[in-house]
């Protein structure tokens, strides 16, 4: 029995249902994983605390370092944290910032109800850019 021309385009649409599935899936797990992986503590200015600790590690074992190179790098590796630390902390801060502005220019163009929802999301942006004002002074204490 010959396969008709049917057939070859339900086994191409199950195949293509087959990838893209894998696909969505793979994507949503991989988000995921990331996301819990790379999220360090919101509001905070510092790096995940054993990303300094597995670089020195890492590099004193590939590269084989003296204690005192060990020593040294560690430093280095700690003022860099520091400033990737500070960096993140700005930026979401710049993010945060950006979006209340958004928030604002939009309003004009919404009707009352969706004026209230985009409110509150702004309402809730702002307490969490002032909350986060808030323990960055304390930190800076």
């Amino acid at each position: 029995m010959k396969a008709s021309p049917r057939d070859y385009l339900a086994i191409t649409a199950a195949l293509l249902a087959i990838l893209l599935c894998g696909y969505g899936i793979g994507f949503l797990v991989g988000e995921r994983t990331t996301r819990l992986r790379l999220a360090p503590a919101t509001g905070s200015n510092q790096i995940h605390p054993d990303w300094a600790e597995a670089t020195v590690e890492r590099l004193a074992r590939e590269l084989a370092l003296s204690s005192e190179q060990q020593a040294a790098v560690a430093k280095e590796v700690r003022q860099t944290a520091t400033a990737i630390g500070t960096a993140r902390y700005q930026a979401i801060r710049q993010y945060r910032s950006a979006l209340i502005d958004l928030h604002q220019r939009l309003l004009p163009h919404l009707d009352a109800k969706q004026r209230n929802k985009v409110e509150d999301s702004r309402k809730q942006l702002q307490l969490s850019l002032d909350k986060d004002g808030k323990e960055s002074e304390h930190s800076n204490k």
